[in-house]
């Protein structure tokens, strides 16, 4: 297997010790830094002694949350969560192509306009979901290498980044697991291969969770090494002493609960059950604020309670909307709440989504409410997670009083739900704008990794300045996918795309077919491009 990991170099490190006393003496007038870490796909369980060894020590010098949940069963809806401060009841985002409104006033833009300088540098940070954050996404620059930069300048920082390879399809070493039959190798390749993994498209064995399990885990062995590497980078820099640094995920991971291998963008089932929405958090603070040692937490916390812990360490005079507060000044008891889309980022029509799923945690007690939108109850479970911490045994009906007093607190939130439409062109009635004319790619054509630009730029003709729409449609079946991507200007960045991601989450679609439009005028659009993809 190609081992997925992004190792720093000695000399790197080696520079790293070497101006690491010059930016301590910077450092001491200096404002702190910020880096949040989200690792994709993370169950609380994958963090361990044995399987993340170097997290599970760094963690010791850290804060441990032992009982922090999602705000979601998927990606978008929780970054943003997790970068505002919002639930996911309030920002509205259930599935791709749409964004918080640009007038919103958000953490990021009052640390940007502070002058923290405020960035994602990866690729896929461009889509609009992450819109209108104050993010400013450039990407084609790895982690260390662009703290590095920074750690040099006169400029507090804010990063983002998020690690992307614990996502399916799990590829560990061949030789993991040996397969007991040919089915179980053909459910097996499907694991290994395939980014998504629909409920309906596999009937999976109870023995194969054998060796699902483990191939789940070796991805975060492989994240471990990762995380030894930038641990020593970020102790030796003497970043550690002017940053703060926080290490979540974005969600946690079915592996075979309800009969599915993913969470709701991959398997198109979401649901809020513990093995999704029970996730790890760690928070180290620079020693100049930390006023408890190191420890474990207990309290219950959530993701919309990271941006206020921020901003409560960087601008605490800053009176931003916020759902969460700071997870150093929790309360012993507190309810949790949660939603979730079904299918998330892969939902078939994402401006007409229906089904949602909302759960509850008050104690021991968890409660969870299907519904229609706007707020038809289709059905409630309710578990009771000091005797049932799987959630197998459904009490809703032995304790009617306790599902309707917890779906009554529940409701208010439901009948608020927000739900983000896309940022699609509707606008009508006007002439229509000459559609673009495209320079990269220039026809329909077949592409293998090798015949790629470094960095991956789209390119095309048209007016400088002017916001296009850039229209997808990939794969077919169970990939299907189509959607819709603002882009201000000629062109479209996806930064440097390593062989491994073409190979892991472009390959597997197959074809992909583009044409863009000038925002507004639906009836504008130029021509639709095949690009027929190999590895």
């Amino acid at each position: 297997m190609y081992r997925r990991s992004i190792f720093i170099s000695l000399a790197l490190i080696a520079l790293a010790i070497g101006f690491a006393g010059s930016l301590r003496e910077r450092q001491k007038t200096a404002r702190y830094n910020v880096v949040v870490l989200t690792v994709e796909s993370t169950r609380y369980d994958a963090f361990s002694p044995g399987t993340t060894p170097n997290l599970w020590q760094a963690a010791k010098q850290g804060t441990r949350f032992l009982n922090h949940r999602t705000a979601s069963a998927w990606t978008g809806a929780n970054i943003v969560s997790i970068l505002t401060g919002l639930s996911a009841f309030r920002h509205g985002i259930h599935s791709r192509d749409s964004s918080i409104p640009a007038e919103w006033d958000t953490p990021l833009d009052r640390l940007s306009a502070a002058g923290w300088r405020v960035e994602g540098i990866q690729p896929f940070m461009m889509i609009d979901g992450f819109r209108n954050m104050g993010l400013d996404v450039a990407p084609g620059t790895d982690m260390i290498p662009w703290l590095a930069n920074q750690a040099l300048a006169n400029r507090p920082f804010f990063l983002w980044y998020h690690y992307l390879e614990t996502h399916l399809p799990y590829e560990p070493d061949a030789g993991i697991m040996t397969p007991a039959d040919d089915q179980a190798a053909a459910r097996m390749a499907i694991v290994q291969n395939q980014p998504t993994i629909p409920h309906d498209s596999v009937r999976f064995a109870t023995a194969d969770k054998h060796w699902i399990d483990p191939l789940y885990r070796a991805q975060f062995e492989i994240f471990d090494a990762w995380f030894g590497e930038f641990w020593n980078f970020f102790n030796a820099s003497g970043l550690r002493d002017r940053t703060i640094l926080i290490v979540t995920t974005d969600h946690g991971e079915e592996l075979l609960e309800r009969g599915s291998v993913g969470h709701a963008s991959t398997t198109r089932a979401g649901h809020l059950h513990e093995e999704i929405t029970h996730v790890p958090l760690v928070v180290w603070l620079p020693p100049s604020l930390s006023t408890t040692p190191p420890g474990l937490i207990d309290m219950p916390s959530s993701h919309p309670d990271i941006m206020p812990t921020i901003l409560a360490r960087l601008m605490p005079e800053a009176a931003v909307a916020a759902d969460g507060r700071d997870l150093f000044s929790l309360p012993a008891e507190r309810a949790w709440s949660a939603v979730t889309s079904r299918a998330g980022f892969s939902e078939p029509d994402p401006d007409h989504i229906t089904r949602f799923v909302a759960a509850r945690v008050e104690g021991n007690w968890k409660l969870h409410v299907t519904f229609d939108a706007p707020n038809q109850i289709i059905s409630t479970s309710l578990y009771d997670l000091s005797h049932d911490p799987g959630e197998r045994n459904d009490l809703a009906a032995r304790e009617p009083d306790r599902v309707e007093a917890m779906q009554r607190a529940l409701m208010p939130e439901i009948i608020a739900l927000r739900i983000a439409r896309t940022n699609k062109s509707t606008r009508q009635g006007e002439a229509a704008a000459a559609p673009p004319q495209w320079i990269f790619p220039a026809s329909s054509a077949s592409v293998s990794f090798e015949d790629l630009p470094s960095p991956l730029k789209l390119r095309w003709r048209g007016q400088e300045n002017a916001e296009y729409r850039l229209q997808y449609r990939a794969g077919k079946g169970a990939l299907a996918l189509e959607g819709e991507i603002a882009v201000n200007g000629l062109t479209h960045d996806f930064g440097p795309v390593t062989r491994e991601y073409w190979n892991r989450y472009i390959v597997p679609y197959g074809v992909f077919s583009l044409r863009l439009g000038p925002a507004g005028q639906g009836d504008a659009w130029g021509p639709w491009l095949t690009i027929r993809v190999r590895e």
